[in-house]
């Protein structure tokens, strides 16, 4: 796929969330801000606890393309859906994480992605892993070789994604009610908001599209031993987030969802494969009972999807 200037632009907004990093940020915004895709904007939403990042990032902040948020808000998925709130205007929204770098025809590509299939609601690229020792620890990461366009449920399995380098149409963010708020790191199930989104998707009929011709960088090292929490927080919210779909009576997940899980539990997918000389299967196992376990006693608003946030501790 050609990832040169899209032919006809699209405003697109790119949003960061962030939470006590300090000046690391810096360098996933001067990656984004290098694009050369004509017609951008970025949302930084701040979610720390102390003002280092607002006062690394002030210098940005009298830029007419770059708006800080700050928020007493807690949860990636709720720093995102603020994000996307401050941006109504815009056709397309791309998100990444701020301890990666994006290179400089990132948006043009998701953009470029879009237009494969008029009914693609949701994008996700390669998550790239930068150089680390692998023998102390790993980098979260997710790459597949060949584009995949999944058009229904059924093909779910078949796009795991993760939001590290994610973008999707604002609209169809608005019809979904957006990220469920209870899902993601920060929140009581802290992974699977960026996949609940992509199964809703899918069952309103979008199309979401994986294409490696999309990409970023991660940074994010974890130890070995840290490792083990990365793990388990990961399967924990992904099998909360599965359960939730059967809760709400869709039953046309079923077989996908059992896919999945086996393949996240006890395979090698394209996110565990990044882990390292451990596999963590046991873990990844117990972590994914435990999480649909929670799953099933969570307060859930069945007509639109998502877990009440009354749910929160």
């Amino acid at each position: 796929m050609s990832v040169g200037p899209a032919a006809h632009a699209s405003s697109v907004t790119a949003v960061v969330c962030t939470r006590d990093r300090g000046p690391a940020v810096i360098r996933t915004l001067q990656s984004i801000l290098l694009n050369t895709y004509p017609a951008f904007d970025v949302v930084v939403v701040d979610q720390s606890d102390d003002e280092r990042t607002r006062e690394a990032l002030s210098p940005f902040r009298a830029r007419g393309d770059v708006r800080y948020v700050r928020t007493a808000s807690r949860g990636l998925a709720a720093g995102r859906n603020l994000g996307i709130r401050a941006a109504p205007d815009s056709t397309y929204i791309a998100m990444t994480d701020d301890d990666c770098e994006v290179p400089d025809d990132w948006l043009d590509a998701m953009v470029r992605a879009f237009e494969v299939d008029a009914h693609i609601g949701v994008v996700f690229g390669n998550v790239v892993a930068a150089p680390h020792d692998r023998g102390a620890g790993f980098v979260p990461a997710y790459e597949r070789r060949e584009a995949f366009l999944a058009r229904r449920i059924h093909a779910k399995h078949e796009v795991e994604g993760v939001g590290g380098c994610m973008a999707l149409r604002r609209d169809v963010w608005s019809t979904l009610n957006g990220f469920d708020e209870m899902l993601g790191l920060g929140a009581p199930f802290p992974a699977g908001e960026e996949g609940d989104l992509a199964i809703r998707a899918l069952l309103m009929g979008y199309a979401v599209y994986e294409t490696p011709a999309v990409h970023v960088v991660h940074h994010g090292f974890y130890s070995s031993h840290a490792g083990r929490s990365v793990v388990y927080r990961n399967w924990f919210g992904t099998g909360a987030m599965l359960v939730k779909h059967l809760r709400c009576g869709h039953w046309s997940v079923a077989p996908t969802l059992a896919r999945m899980a086996w393949r996240w539990t006890f395979g090698r997918s394209r996110s565990a494969a990044s882990l390292g000389r451990h596999s963590y299967k046991l873990l990844r196992l117990r972590a994914f009972m435990a999480g649909m376990r929670a799953g099933l006693g969570a307060p859930l608003n069945r007509s639109t999807a998502q877990f009440q946030q009354a749910a929160r501790s």
